[in-house]
């Protein structure tokens, strides 16, 4: 295994499962929160929950890997370990494919939230935009008509200077 001492293994290792439990403890803490609140949420369904218990699977694999190529395991139990070192790799690597697909998942949903609000916001300033140009009079709808230029224009120089284009 890369030739790294395995001492140094095992300490990362020791470390990864405290990461591990600190991440499940944060998990449950989250899920008692929203309980109290009244929503009902499942572990399986908390990144935070998934993700210690990944680190956790990969402390155990990485533990197995360095006792099998220092050879800390009696030849017997060899039958026994290998099965169990790829039961746990190929366990963490589908449970951190389904991490990343859920947080893809969230990101999309917060975007799409993100969008339908502001839709939402727009509508209700046109709506009440509409409502306030029909109690105007021609002069004023001219200079709310300018206002909103000027403010659009400073909008788009704001955000080029924020894109380092001006």
């Amino acid at each position: 295994m890369l030739g790294l001492d395995p001492r140094l293994v095992v300490l990362l290792c020791l470390i990864f499962i405290g990461i591990g439990i600190f991440n499940i403890t944060m998990g449950r803490r989250r899920q008692r929160a929203a309980q109290a609140q009244g929503l009902r949420l499942a572990w399986y369904k908390q990144t935070s929950v998934l993700t210690g218990i990944e680190y956790i699977l990969l402390s155990f694999m990485f533990l197995l890997s360095t006792g099998i190529s220092a050879h800390w395991f009696p030849v017997s139990l060899n039958t026994f370990v290998y099965p169990l070192y790829l039961a746990f790799l190929f366990t963490s690597a589908a449970l951190a494919g389904i991490i990343i697909y859920m947080v893809m998942q969230d990101s999309r949903r917060r975007r799409a939230s993100m969008v339908s609000q502001t839709t939402e916001s727009v509508q209700n300033t046109q709506q009440t935009d509409t409502h306030i140009q029909r109690e105007m009079t021609p002069e004023e709808r001219e200079a709310s008509l300018q206002r909103r230029r000027e403010r659009r224009k400073k909008a788009a120089e704001a955000r080029r200077r924020r894109a380092g284009k001006a």
